[in-house]
């Protein structure tokens, strides 16, 4: 159930990002052949005929047809809105090689723009009935705390006492050592006390309640072989995971707008850093800091966090949402960002670019995402055995 619920929020966030550039495309009147979810082949779909729907099955082409064919299709690895003229082979008036450089790049980023704007929406709308918050940081004004506060797991670092024993993003923290805590404070000096013991700790996944036994290291030796860690209180305890107290909390009518747009964009430039840093690892240590998640993995995390209820499978979605806008604005031949580029060069060249060369590029481009995709995608479905 909690799967077919994944794919069914997944589908929902690439028909809104592939919404963003059809909608876009049809305000600057370039025509769009198809609109699909999913790559081919194609599995069925419809289009409008005198104002009728009439559907079709399997992969007949409907060629003879001047309307937009909207089609699921096979693989579900993400969507796309083909235009006419996208890689400069038609001309006319409604093809999108003839038009402007500014609508070019602005139909590429309808996309992203659809995304933030969910994102947007989402977020704000949880403000209003109640969305998870980490109150240490959490300037509460005339917002209001509406369900118990508790002692969160917010991140697990690798290769620690916490990952080891299998410790989550997500769990809650019960009881330490058969004591129970109220503020995060207190939990934080009580585990930095116990360098060299082990403690008890007692938390809650799910419905499910755990006890597991771990032991108590000094930052340096947890971090000895990172070398740019450079921890405040090197000698205290640590456990290995970032904790904090967090509690629905619901904005005014007035505040949750406001509060939809900081968040997204906050989290925006959380994406944006992150890319950077991994560019630059890869650049300047050839290594690749962090992990890379597939459409298997991201089906997982949103199944799992399905679990937990309805407000934290919306709260996921909207921050995929920004995530999957934030990627596609990456400048990757096929991707988003490519065409927003080419665009722009175009604009200061004033003149088209070649667009052999351009199909060319998108269409390497293609591939090797699909490879990359493919690859990625074996290896998470090799690890879920």
């Amino acid at each position: 159930m909690f799967i077919v619920l994944a794919l069914l929020t997944l589908g929902v966030l690439v028909f809104f990002h592939e919404l963003g550039h059809f909608l876009m495309a049809k305000i600057f009147k370039v025509k769009v052949e198809e609109f699909g979810i999913g790559y081919p082949p194609r599995l069925g779909g419809f289009i409008f005929e005198k104002s009728k729907i009439k559907f079709f099955r399997r992969r007949k082409e409907r060629k003879s047809s001047s309307q937009t064919i909207y089609s699921l299709n096979l693989i579900p690895l993400g969507g796309f809105t083909k235009l006419k003229g996208e890689m400069g082979e038609e001309e006319g008036p409604d093809s999108f090689s003839v038009q402007a450089w500014w609508k070019k790049a602005l139909v590429a980023a309808g996309g992203v723009l659809m995304n933030i704007f969910l994102a947007i929406l989402l977020f704000s709308f949880l403000s209003l009935i109640g969305i998870p918050r980490d109150l240490s940081q959490e300037d509460l004004g005339t917002a209001q705390v509406v369900s118990e506060p508790q002692i969160q797991i917010g991140a697990v670092f690798s290769d620690s006492p916490a990952a080891q024993s299998g410790l989550e993003i997500g769990d809650v923290l019960l009881s330490v050592d058969d004591q129970n805590f109220s503020k995060l404070e207190e939990v934080q000096n009580y585990i930095q006390g116990k360098v060299g013991q082990s403690i008890e700790l007692e938390y809650q996944r799910e419905e499910k309640i755990f006890q597991k036994n771990l032991p108590v290291l000094t930052y340096d030796q947890a971090f000895q072989e990172e070398e740019s860690v450079s921890p405040a209180k090197p000698d205290k305890g640590f456990i290995g995971v970032f904790l904090s107290q967090t509690a629905l909390v619901r904005y005014p009518w007035y505040r949750a707008l406001g509060q939809g747009v900081s968040m997204t964009f906050s989290l925006l430039g959380q994406i944006f850093s992150g890319i950077f840093l991994l560019l630059k690892s890869l650049v300047t240590e050839q290594k690749m800091i962090g992990g890379v998640v597939g459409p298997v993995g991201i089906t997982q995390m949103i199944s799992d966090t399905a679990r937990l209820g309805f407000i934290y499978l919306v709260h996921f979605a909207a921050v995929l949402s920004v995530a999957i806008g934030a990627f596609q604005l990456i400048p990757f031949p096929a991707l988003d960002g490519s065409r927003i580029v080419f665009s722009l060069v175009e604009g200061v060249r004033r003149r088209r670019l070649s667009p052999r060369t351009e199909a060319m590029i998108m269409g390497l481009g293609f591939y090797l995402l699909l490879i990359l995709l493919i690859v990625i995608s074996f290896r998470e479905i090799v690890n879920l055995f």
